[in-house]
């Protein structure tokens, strides 16, 4: 398996952008290649890969969104893919950058939570079935 540009570095983004990178697998071996998992080294990352097999002298793309809203700072990432390799089962590609604040007003956490659960109003009237929480027994209080 042959990696284009395996380890990169990319210019600052605003925090709270998103990034996205596609990094273009070859297929450099005689026997179909398959990609068993890819495992990311943070959970602001979300990685996309193909689940079937890519033949010999083909190619595939593992794409990775980064979400930078938690991050300020040098980041550095580490994605692991696991596959049926000749030589090493698994290999690591790797990507950094810079997040950087706006010059005018930095948003903590709860802010940019907000502001994207505004974006995101979906569910609102009858609630998102899948997030009511959960309750207990309160055998103290009469109904």
């Amino acid at each position: 398996m042959e990696i284009i540009d395996p380890e990169r570095h990319y210019y600052p983004i605003l925090r709270g952008s998103e990034l996205t990178a596609a990094y273009k697998l070859f297929n450099r071996g005689n026997e179909p290649l398959i990609i068993y998992d890819v495992q990311a080294s943070c959970g602001c990352i979300e990685v996309d890969f193909p689940t079937g097999s890519i033949g010999k002298d083909n190619f595939g793309f593992i794409t990775v969104d980064y979400d930078s809203a938690k991050n300020i700072g040098y980041v550095e990432f580490y994605i692991t893919i696991l596959a049926n390799t000749e030589k090493d089962v698994f290999t690591t590609i790797k990507f950094d950058l810079n997040v950087v604040t706006s010059p005018h007003y930095t948003q903590d956490y709860e802010e940019i939570y907000l502001e994207r659960r505004k974006e995101n109003l979906g569910g609102e009237v009858d609630g998102d079935l899948t997030q009511q929480g959960y309750y207990i027994d309160d055998t103290r209080t009469v109904r």
